[in-house]
């Protein structure tokens, strides 16, 4: 299909001839459908409102080429990535491809379906809601990863069902000669009154460029718990660009909470959509950057219906020349009353070099709610440094201490022993990395 003529073609568009083919009806009616909409989307730029202070070059400049064709390198030591309480409910994907010798679903109890999408492509639960989820208009990466993902995470839990486990979506990427594109891909549908924690990981195992683009779609009904932890741990020189969405019916709840460590550009667009009274649901992020890494989120939380509490706490810690940019919405439809909301991003500085745009919003529509945004910019208090130095700490180690303290509140709220200890480790070394670096007090 040719492209229309005032689309200027991007790398996305120009690597879609590549696009996989199927004999399965669902898969190649996505894909048509993804084609015909990226061929008339044009790619995003600087001039759009949305991505004004987002530095694209990282991606337009990149000669990406097909993953068959970039060279990639065998991927080593997997197991050390594992934690142990998914010993038997463990999804791996490599490069976007599922690798069953790695995986393990045994372990899950009745009632739990957790598989590779491709194989789960005739049941009722993929055919309803796969693609139907992700209402991200004119959206270039949602539309290429439709048309090129292969393979993905399929989590369905029957009505009642608890999973005896943590489920460990783990996604690594390996070293190549290349630079390429991986389409993650999952589906997550928890029917009533289940319950279920989902460990999503994104590893990068070399130093090389690569863009990877996941979608994760879930659908939370009706008194249903979803406990949902992002880890982005993306080679330095990556590209990540996420699209997790989820949909809350009544007296259900989901907790997301993101961590992103990795990646020369970040752009991660998390959305929890209301769709039902009696709902609860938290989007907590922790944002660690440093060099010229630049991590940006924009979120948005929609309460369509009355009675909602909701919580977003991003927090950033920011060195070098670093940017960190944040737009979280918080929508408040009409007639959605009894809403209490609140969203705060709080930016740590650390250098004199580093940048933070933000932008908390509030578009009210109701009036009887209770709803508060706000956002703070500022660098370690030298009373604190001082302070800790008086208790015979030295400036590098205080200013350590200050900087592991102000990260930690927003991952407390991991529940898996292993993940919260890896997630403190990584805030531990990288709080001892950059006291250790010049650091403006």
């Amino acid at each position: 299909m040719a492209l229309a003529t005032r689309i200027e073609p991007s790398i996305l568009h120009k690597l879609a001839k590549y696009a996989p083919e199927s004999e399965n009806s669902v898969w190649a009616d996505l894909r048509a459908k993804s084609l015909k909409e990226l061929n008339s989307t044009a790619f995003p730029h600087r001039k759009i409102e949305e991505w004004i202070f987002t530095d694209l070059r990282p991606i337009v400049r990149t000669d990406f080429v097909p993953l068959e064709e970039a060279g990639t390198f065998p991927a080593t030591d997997i197991e050390k990535y594992f934690i142990p309480e998914s010993d038997r409910s463990r999804l791996v994907f490599i490069n976007g491809k599922f690798h069953e010798k790695y995986s393990s679903i045994g372990g899950l109890g009745k009632g739990v379906t957790v598989g590779n999408l491709a194989d789960h492509s005739d049941e009722e639960e993929v055919q309803k809601y796969l693609n139907n989820l992700v209402n991200y208009e004119d959206d270039v990466f949602v539309q290429y990863n439709a048309l090129m993902f292969e393979d993905g995470a399929y989590i369905h839990l029957e009505k009642g069902a608890k999973a005896e486990a943590p489920i460990q979506v783990l996604n690594l990427y390996t070293d190549a000669k290349n630079p390429f594109v991986a389409t993650p891909r999952m589906l997550v549908v928890s029917e009533e009154e289940s319950d279920v924690t989902i460990i999503e990981d994104h590893i990068g195992l070399g130093e090389n460029r690569y863009m990877t683009i996941p979608v994760c779609e879930v659908k939370v009904k009706e008194s249903a718990h979803i406990h949902h932890v992002r880890i982005q741990r993306d080679s330095i020189d990556a590209i990540h660009v996420s699209r997790p969405i989820a949909y809350v019916e009544k007296n259900s709840e989901y907790h997301s909470y993101t961590i992103t460590l990795g990646a020369k550009l970040t752009r991660n667009e998390p959305r929890v959509i209301q769709e039902d009274e009696e709902v609860d649901f938290t989007l907590d992020g922790l944002v660690l950057i440093d060099g010229e890494q630049i991590a940006d989120t924009h979120s948005v939380m929609d309460h369509r219906f009355s009675h909602a509490d909701s919580h977003q706490l991003h927090k950033v810690v920011v060195n070098g020349k670093a940017h960190s940019i944040f737009n979280g919405k918080i929508f408040v439809r009409r007639d959605a009353q009894k809403i209490d909301s609140f969203q705060e991003n709080r930016n740590l500085l650390l250098s004199d070099d580093g940048l933070v745009n933000t932008k908390p919003q509030l578009e009210i529509f109701a009036d009887d709610v209770l709803c508060s945004h706000g956002a703070t910019i500022g660098q370690l208090d030298p009373e604190e440094v001082f302070y800790l130095q008086s208790r015979g700490m030295t400036e590098e180690k205080a200013k350590e201490v200050l900087t592991y303290a102000f990260a930690l509140e927003t991952i407390e709220n991991v529940k898996v022993e292993s993940v919260h200890k890896l997630l403190i480790d990584e805030v531990y070394r990288y709080t001892k990395a950059n006291s250790e670096s010049k650091v403006t007090v």
